[in-house]
């Protein structure tokens, strides 16, 4: 007998005029078909919107996708973002699969703004790169602590301790 699986995961970040981002997240397996749209507003990074879709998923915890998914309106992406996420959405009586896609949803939005720093951050020295780093951790002050290389003993942070 021969099992086949498929697996395939889209996360997209939009930005909006009204100083928002809309974040859309897909999976699509053998098993599980579903779907979230979020949407934060800056610089908070905090979620104003959220909805869900689930068509097809293997636990039944899941068939109550768009009222579980109102849980994390009010939830800013910032530290103890997976610890939060996982207290409103998951344990027995929530849903693993949309537990784990608003956090990549999360994830995304540092990416949207830590990628194109990361990419103009290549060219001149060391500490010019870092100071560059500093200034964007000023101005979203929420990356911090959100992953490890803005993570309290991160060389990107020294400086910035205490501010």
């Amino acid at each position: 007998m021969t099992l086949t699986f498929m697996r395939n995961k889209v996360v997209e970040v939009e930005p909006l005029s009204e100083g928002m981002l809309s974040v859309s997240w897909r999976l699509v397996d053998s098993l599980t078909e579903a779907e979230i749209r979020l949407k934060f507003q800056l610089p908070d990074l905090e979620i104003k919107e959220a909805e869900a879709r689930l068509d097809r998923f293997p636990h039944l915890e899941c068939a109550e996708a768009p009222k579980l998914i109102q849980k994390v309106i009010g939830v800013r992406v910032g530290p103890g973002l997976r610890k939060i996420v996982q207290g409103v959405m998951g344990g027995s009586a929530g849903c693993a699969e949309l537990t784990e896609g608003v956090l990549e949803c999360c994830n995304a939005v540092i990416l949207h703004f830590t990628v194109p720093q990361i990419q103009a951050n290549e060219k001149g020295t060391e500490e010019e790169r870092r100071m560059r780093y500093q200034a964007m951790l000023r101005l979203n002050p929420r990356l911090v602590r959100s992953c490890v290389a803005f993570a309290d003993d991160s060389p990107l942070m020294e400086g910035l301790r205490g501010q």
